[in-house]
């Protein structure tokens, strides 16, 4: 019998906190629709690379999905198509909420510009390694 680890990795290994852009805390609805089904949720963060979703629906990574939202002090609605790259499961020793983190396949151009000026006013999220 082999034993394995129940051990997380890193901080900087998990795949929450491996990313290609700076991630920016914000709150706002979403909307996403897969093929089958219809989500509403909470974001977390938002890079213009992806966002963090609030959500207690089971999804599976590589799920597609449709999300529509509007940043805070903005008016244009952003559709954007994306892939879940990561989920965080319920954890009964943390107040962290469950969800999944999303990766955007296919964002227009006036949408990553609206997204690019809404964390141009804001702090990046740093998370320190233990």
């Amino acid at each position: 019998m082999t034993a394995t680890s129940t051990l997380s990795p890193p901080s900087d290994e998990r795949p929450e906190n491996r990313r290609s852009c700076d991630r920016f805390d914000a709150e706002f609805e979403i909307t996403a629709q897969s093929e089958n089904n219809f989500y509403r949720g909470l974001s977390e963060n938002i890079s213009v690379g992806g966002l963090f979703f609030e959500t207690y629906e089971e999804h599976r990574l590589g799920d597609l999905l449709t999300l529509r939202f509007t940043l805070p002090g903005t008016l244009s609605p952003i559709e954007a198509q994306g892939v879940v790259r990561w989920i965080r499961a319920p954890n009964p020793m943390s107040d962290t909420p469950q969800g999944i983190g999303v990766q955007f396949t296919d964002l227009a151009p006036d949408s990553r510009r609206v997204i690019e000026r809404f964390t141009r006013k804001r702090d990046p999220l740093f998370y320190e390694s233990d």
